[in-house]
């Protein structure tokens, strides 16, 4: 009982951090486990995984359900990037919105439905808000993501060799089978890679032979089970250039021309054949993809407010989709990457979605002490960046943003002078700081406890 009868903290004068000297305990609602639930949610694991049952639900209607945590962000927290947040949130739940019931044949309720997929840029607002009220240390977040990292492959392995092999459908979101693939499954990979990164770094600081060999491993599994080409070749690129860091720039710039020469050699005697063997190696999605940049490009060009504002899209739960609009059963706006990003929002809202994701990137890479998990956050963004050259980046914003978030708050506790393992909250508010309230530090108010004691 000792960890729920803490005390309450002395309330802090505005502006002024919690000391770091001050020796705190972590409250119930703030230690690890809290953190291993909650980061699933706000990476999106679930949100378009429907086998996962009740959390498929729980993950599409999660924004809804932190619209309070939503409030008390923007009105308390002083968030950088908080007004280019509020623009995007916005113009993303509202331009789309009007111009789908214009171009597309949507009704209001399927016109907001259409709007789903940017609600998670509202977790930039709602995490923060839940490291204010939780205020947990960093070690805390930290273990959570990465053990949910961990479960990602453990569970993905197990998955593997208990699934039967007749559940392996085409256009299943889980268990899918393809022609050029066969049978994989189609894990929700984010903190898997968040945490296949972190083990990179820990690599390229301790240089202890068990974490390359985890981090191969990772790769091993995602190339092998996952088999997703992009996001395995993306991640194997990332952690090529964390192995690199510790060497000098000039020997990075050497080894990139080096590995370029034969690269470019190969390019120039495989020209002839190179339509053929990219077929070979992207089966038939290469060319879905370029069908559907045709479609989409030809679309933008005819109408300059297409391309200035957008046109919003169609919901998955709408009986009309953007594939049954266009005639093309393998038309998705997700899989051909920036274009479908401007097809729906336009080059304004598109210029803000670049700008979140820079801003993010920034943000992360800037932060002092760079231990291993704080430059795997980087490492994630920068990997979210590349993927998009192919994958759009509204398909899943819930990640980058919590990043951003997190980044956010690590850069306070870096003011703070706070230790990694120090639980508490370093920031600012804008009027005077309210105090962590008991059910959200696990503990009872001493008032409270008090009642009925001898």
């Amino acid at each position: 009982m000792q960890g729920l009868l803490l005390t309450p903290d002395p309330p802090a004068a505005p502006g002024t951090a919690s000391s770091p000297a001050a020796p705190r305990r972590e409250g119930l609602l703030s230690r690890t486990w809290v953190w291993f639930l909650l980061m699933p949610m706000f990476f999106q694991l679930y949100h378009y995984k429907n086998e996962t049952g009740p959390l498929y639900y729980l993950s599409k209607l999660w924004p809804v359900l932190l619209a309070p945590l939503v409030l008390l962000g923007v009105t308390t927290l002083r968030l950088p990037d908080g007004a280019l947040y509020l623009a995007a949130v916005a113009y993303s739940l509202v331009v789309p919105v009007l111009l789908s019931m214009i171009y597309l044949p949507n009704g209001l309720v399927d016109a907001l439905l259409s709007s789903i997929k940017a609600w998670p840029l509202t977790f930039y607002f709602s995490f923060a808000a839940l490291l204010w009220l939780l205020r947990p240390s960093e070690a805390a977040v930290k273990r959570g993501a990465l053990l949910a990292g961990a479960a990602t492959y453990a569970i993905m392995l197990l998955l593997w060799v208990t699934v039967p092999a007749e559940r392996y459908q085409p256009g299943l979101t889980m268990f899918s089978w393809d022609e050029g693939r066969g049978s994989y499954i189609r894990m929700p990979m984010m903190l898997g890679v968040l945490t296949m990164f972190w083990l990179g770094r820990r690599f390229v600081r301790e240089w202890r032979i068990w974490q390359l060999l985890l981090a191969i491993a990772c790769v091993v599994a995602m190339g092998s089970i996952y088999r997703a080409r992009l996001p395995t070749g993306v991640s194997i690129l990332v952690l090529l250039m964390i192995l690199a860091t510790p060497l000098p720039r000039n020997w990075r710039w050497g080894l990139g021309a080096l590995a370029a020469l034969p690269a470019v050699a190969g390019t120039v005697v495989i020209a002839p054949d190179l339509p053929a063997i990219l077929g070979k190696i992207f089966d038939a999605s290469l060319f879905i993809r370029l069908r559907s940049s045709t479609i989409a490009w030809d679309w933008l060009i005819s109408d300059p407010v297409k391309l200035i504002l957008g046109s919003g899209s169609t919901s998955s739960f709408s009986d009309l989709t953007m594939a049954d609009f266009f005639g093309n059963a393998d038309f998705w706006l997700t899989d051909i990457g920036w274009l479908g990003v401007i097809m729906e929002y336009g080059l304004i809202g598109t210029a803000m979605i670049i700008a979140l994701h820079l801003r993010a990137l920034t943000a992360a890479r800037a932060l002092r002490h760079r231990s291993a998990f704080r430059a795997a956050l980087g490492d994630y963004v920068l990997f979210e960046i590349l993927c998009s050259v192919v994958y759009s980046v509204m398909y899943a914003p819930g990640p980058v943003v919590t990043v951003a978030a997190i980044a956010w708050w690590l850069r306070l506790r870096d003011e703070a002078g706070m230790a990694e393992s120090q639980p508490g909250w370093p920031g600012q508010v804008d009027a005077s700081r309210a105090e962590t309230p008991a059910w959200a530090s696990g503990r009872i108010p001493a008032a409270r406890a008090a009642v009925g004691a001898p």
